[in-house]
């Protein structure tokens, strides 16, 4: 057996940490130390090199040798993050599932408390079908941070409350009613292997959705807490914040598989409403790739090459039409600008709303 429970983790369900890890070697042994330090007793964990060049091998190999009771090692093809996890998925042993990314770190309580929250049967056991999500710090540059929590107030969704509140407005908001994100969370094994169907590997920009969303709809308990346990590194360069040309066919593939997913989760009394659902998550996606748009600075003539690629992107998808469908006031500032563009997208707009994006960057 890979993992030997003792008395003191008899009645705790093993827990398996997976982190994918690709070139990590300057933040690899801070992710690891993080889940080492834990204070629950009952954990594995995973690193999944995924073809590093650098000395991520190495570093994951030492660790496996210097903690061989805990720690397990695969070493793979590069092939992608959701490939990675996906794989570290098929050697871990756990009842429940936690993600980490190899540049972020988790608090030491984490996943203690999180699992105290998880509902025992009378055996003591804990039965599938439940996701325990906790909030994350957003650690920037220079020591800023920004804690993130969810959309819905803490608690236990369970029954009509968890199809109403939480299953019926999971989609389409501006602000997201659950964190989508796989870490941050200690979700049932079972959940994730009935879903992993839905995952489309040609997605880079939101990828955590494909999963998140059918486990979600899926599960029959889920537990919000909003304390932000999880630190989550802001990387400038990182796909969410640069810009790339193919983020909007990113969008446009993950649009499909969400209406696929939600068609299939969904009464049929239920399908046309959450096929709306998708399109509306679409658009603040959109917004998020306009932002990209204006923020590029990809040589000479960026600034003409921002203005065009805005303006075909509101063309392609009749922004106008997407604006009709947000049925709540768009609040955040810079998403109040972008519909600004959306409901006009003229030259004179894109680079008015261009400087002010330019110069908030520059001034953080």
């Amino acid at each position: 057996m890979f993992f030997m429970s003792n008395s003191k983790t008899a009645n705790l369900p093993l827990i398996s940490v997976i982190i994918p890890v690709y070139n990590a070697h300057a933040t690899l042994r801070r992710a690891a130390d993080s889940v080492l330090a834990q204070t629950y007793g009952n954990i594995e964990l995973i690193l999944v090199d995924d073809g590093s060049t650098d000395e991520s091998p190495a570093m994951v190999d030492d660790y496996a040798s210097a903690h061989p009771e805990k720690i397990r090692v695969l070493h793979k093809e590069n092939g992608g993050l959701m490939r990675a996890w996906q794989d570290g998925l098929s050697v871990s042993t756990g009842r429940f599932l936690c993600f980490v990314d190899s540049d972020d770190w988790i608090d030491p309580e984490m996943i203690s408390v999180m699992a105290q929250h998880l509902k025992r049967s009378g055996d003591g056991s804990c039965p599938p079908g439940q996701i325990v999500c906790c909030g994350y710090v957003i650690e920037y540059p220079g020591g800023k941070q920004k804690a993130v929590g969810h959309a819905l107030p803490e608690g236990v969704y369970e029954g009509d409350r968890l199809r109403k509140e939480l299953k019926n407005e999971l989609l389409g908001h501006e602000q997201r009613r659950v964190i989508l994100s796989r870490c941050m969370k200690l979700i049932s094994r079972e959940l994730i292997l009935e879903n992993t169907r839905y995952l489309d590997f040609s997605i880079r920009l939101g990828e955590d959705v494909n999963i998140t969303v059918p486990a979600l709809l899926d599960a029959e308990r889920v537990v919000l807490l909003n304390t932000p346990y999880y630190h989550y590194t802001f990387v400038a360069g990182s796909m969410a914040h640069r810009y790339d040309p193919r983020l909007y066919e990113d969008c446009v593939r993950l649009r499909k598989a969400l209406r696929t997913i939600l068609r299939s989760k969904a009464s049929p009394a239920e399908e046309n409403g959450n096929t709306d659902a998708a399109d509306r998550e679409f658009f603040f996606l959109l917004l998020q790739i306009l932002k990209t748009q204006l923020r590029r600075t990809d040589g000479p003539g960026a600034a003409k090459k921002a203005v065009r690629g805005v303006q075909t992107l509101c063309r392609a998808e009749n922004s106008h039409r997407l604006l009709s469908m947000i049925s709540e006031s768009v609040t955040d500032p810079a998403n109040r600008l972008l519909v600004f563009i959306c409901r006009k997208p003229s030259a004179l707009r894109i680079r008015m709303i261009r400087s002010v994006f330019l110069l908030y960057e520059k001034l953080r």
